[in-house]
């Protein structure tokens, strides 16, 4: 029986993984069109622009880096639960749904905040350097590496940090007594 439980919870995990990468594309595409880049993913990639596909990339690949660990710590809930409850429910997959929509939410909004932030202080930082320019006109590959590594390099930097904090919202103690 122990073995079914296994099963079941990395199941939950994989679906979600799956499920949710794709959202979570698809979701960073609309918000970064919408809010961050000077032209739509959909026109770099069409206009083969190796700068502009670079950074869109980096920014969903940055995105999809801190919004994994959201499943992880829904996984970690439903493992309470089912733990403390010896055995699955609909109740036990609806809370931990609930569980993963909340991390999921706040990782996603906290991942683009970061995007934000880090394009106001570059922008700030190098006043100099319009950076929408120099991307999408002038195809400034080099900025766009610079860009990447650098959003890459603060994305692993506050990775762990966030999963601490999301691991901290798991209240164990609590969801046994339910």
């Amino acid at each position: 029986m122990q073995e079914m439980k296994v099963v079941f919870l990395t199941s939950y995990e994989v679906t979600m993984s799956v499920i949710f990468s794709i959202i979570t594309i698809y979701l960073s595409i609309k918000f970064l069109n919408k809010f961050v880049l000077s032209s739509p993913v959909e026109d770099f990639i069409r206009r083969r622009h190796h700068a502009g596909c670079l950074i869109s990339a980096t920014l969903i690949l940055s995105v999809l880096y801190l919004v994994q660990g959201s499943i992880e710590h829904s996984t970690l809930a439903l493992q309470s639960l089912v733990i403390a409850h010896n055995g699955f429910s609909l109740k036990i997959l609806a809370i931990a749904l609930v569980y993963f929509l909340i991390f999921y939410l706040f990782t996603f909004f906290l991942s683009f905040f970061v995007i934000f932030v880090i394009s106001i202080m570059y922008r700030r930082m190098m006043k100099e350097i319009d950076f929408d320019d120099e991307v999408d006109n002038h195809h400034n590959l080099g900025l766009s590496a610079f860009l990447s590594v650098t959003l890459v390099g603060i994305i692993l930097f506050i990775e762990k940090p966030v999963n601490h904090l999301l691991s901290s919202m798991v209240f164990h103690e609590w969801l046994y007594k339910l």
